[in-house]
């Protein structure tokens, strides 16, 4: 059987910051109305899986990775992550070396959800830091502050009392309202001093419909140049490197080996099963995505039908087109022996404008390797437009 990947969306957070475009929601536990929600969603999740897992009649589905994210998952009660886990070993055939990850953010992990997630079998964390810069983070209305960083890896680390994670990715965001030069340095200087394994470095990317958008004419603090922000992420390509984080993809690096195997699944076009509130899915074949209002996803599951609202196959050309444009965000970009017929002949139409951004130093096309170069992940946009 090929290996799986498992993504379950929790879609709550403590408030939505200017730049997320995600399905998220205001969430808190405390109240009355919000715990009872959520925890019917909990429940509504398990159905899923369930409803998943019949569906397949008795075929067994084997899984390397599950990914739970939002959202912000650390947010709710660690009960829950349990419960969705334990159904992931009932319902699936986990593999030994299963990569668990969940996403959090500082100042909703404590000690006790840190030893709480440990004892449920998760086994890697992606922290949400952004920046180390205070000013910064409350320009994008982040909830927490740089000392809130400390303090969830302290919980969450091997060292005085810390829950012992070894596997503990940050993120940090560039081009963020306010960010200079000298901040962005000061943020991934004490990032790489911290004890993580893996850091993906975002460049801010702003939909029309993004709540930053709005103030940018009232006074708030202004976005960086462009120019400068493509300068920082080169510069810190070449700093990573230095520090011993290889860059695997254009916004991912890892050091020791530790990519994440989760993510590298979508780029690679391998299988990943999405449950939960607007959730998406590709089998290998088809891709579909569950509906996004909660009304109807509860109907739906609660009354033992499928939540999925499309589905599309994805095959022939279109997969040939998915080939090149996903797999060249790698640095190992796409090996070009054994393509399908319909990516060879995509490959020879494009031949003449891969030449020239392969003259142009954007793009390496050696032997049996088509890969994107340093600085063609800097301008990657402009050669994966040829493949959408």
């Amino acid at each position: 059987m090929t290996a799986a990947g498992i993504y379950i969306h929790i879609p709550f957070c403590r408030s939505k910051c200017g730049y997320c475009h995600f399905l998220s929601f205001p969430f808190d536990g405390g109240d009355e109305a919000d715990a009872g929600a959520g925890e019917r969603y909990a429940d509504a999740l398990l159905r899923e899986m369930r409803l998943f897992a019949a569906a397949r009649r008795g075929e067994p589905l084997l899984v390397d990775s599950i990914y739970l994210g939002g959202g912000t998952p650390s947010l709710v009660p660690a009960r829950w992550i349990a419960d969705l886990l334990d159904g992931c070993r009932r319902l699936f055939v986990l593999a030994g070396d299963c990569e668990t990850t969940l996403e959090a953010n500082p100042g909703t992990v404590s000690s006790d959800k840190a030893a709480a997630y440990r004892q449920a079998g998760v086994n890697r964390v992606s922290l949400g830091a952004q920046s180390f810069s205070d000013a910064e983070l409350r320009a994008v209305g982040r909830i927490h502050d740089v000392a809130a960083v400390a303090e969830a890896m302290d919980a969450l680390g091997r060292r005085g009392g810390g829950a012992g994670f070894e596997d503990v990715s940050l993120d940090l965001m560039l081009g963020l309202p306010g960010q200079t030069a000298g901040s962005w340095r000061e943020t991934l200087a004490r990032a790489t001093d911290l004890p993580v394994r893996h850091l993906s470095v975002y460049m801010l990317d702003l939909d029309d419909d993004s709540p930053l958008r709005a103030p940018q004419a009232g006074g708030a603090p202004t976005l960086p140049d462009d120019d400068l922000v493509a300068d920082l992420y080169a510069e810190t390509v070449g700093d990573l490197a230095a520090r011993g984080f290889a860059q695997y993809e254009i916004s991912n690096f890892a050091k020791g080996g530790r990519s994440s195997r989760h993510n590298l699944k979508y780029w690679r076009r391998e299988p990943v099963y999405g449950f939960g509130l607007g959730s998406h899915s590709f089998d290998g074949r088809r891709r579909y995505a569950n509906v996004c209002d909660f009304g109807e996803y509860f109907r739906r599951v609660e009354a033992g039908r499928s939540p999925v609202a499309w589905s599309d196959e994805v095959t022939g050309r279109r997969a040939a087109e998915e080939l090149f444009f996903l797999g060249l965000r790698l640095a190992e970009g796409v090996r070009l022996r054994g393509i399908p017929e319909a990516a060879e002949s995509l490959l020879e139409e494009r031949r003449a404008a891969l030449e020239d951004f392969c003259d142009a130093g954007l793009l390496d096309w050696t032997g049996e390797r088509l890969r994107l170069t340093r600085r063609g992940m800097l301008l990657s946009n402009e050669v994966l437009q040829l493949f959408v």
